[in-house]
């Protein structure tokens, strides 16, 4: 499955993020949703010729492995290590509604996922260094205790409001 921001399928699921913040990390998908992803994921990832081959239980399941498969991988050039960061932990259908359970990322790790930026071309942008950048996505760490210019320059880099950047976990 391809990082959360190589896909059409992703982009739709790293889209329902900020939702499910809002709801503890949590979000539950209806009968509409789920068809609307079913369908693509179909038309992404299941030949044509193939479909025959699945029935709507399979389709299910490959659907749901789909989602949490989904990852990015975010290295740290400094020190040559990094994480894969799975997007969704887990997924749940009780034959009705589908429950995503989220990981959960601080404001300012979430946007540079979805900018599509590297912790190495945020510090760029910012002027700090790569370990500044990721001190500050720590999902623990208050950016309101951080020094005012440091959070403008991550809001402009991050194009939002530093208010984003500083909302509650």
């Amino acid at each position: 499955m391809a990082g959360f921001d190589k896909d059409e399928f992703g982009h739709k699921i790293l889209s329902m993020y900020s939702a499910a913040r809002e709801n503890n990390y949590v979000l539950r998908l209806d009968e509409e949703q789920i068809k609307e992803l079913k369908a693509m994921y179909i038309d992404l990832y299941i030949p044509v010729e193939n479909l025959s081959h699945y029935d709507d239980a399979k389709i299910m399941r490959k659907l749901m492995t789909a989602i949490v498969s989904i990852y990015k991988v975010d290295k740290d050039p400094m020190s040559n290590t990094g994480d894969v960061v799975q997007l969704v932990n887990t997924v749940n259908y009780d034959g009705r509604y589908m429950y995503l359970r989220f990981a959960k990322f601080s404001p300012m790790r979430m946007k540079r996922f979805e900018l599509g930026m590297s912790r190495e071309q945020l510090a760029e942008k910012i002027g700090y260094g790569i370990s500044t950048v990721r001190n500050c996505e720590d999902f623990l760490c208050d950016l309101s205790r951080q020094p005012e210019q440091l959070v403008y320059k991550l809001a402009k880099a991050l194009q939002c409001e530093p208010e984003e950047l500083l909302s509650i976990n």
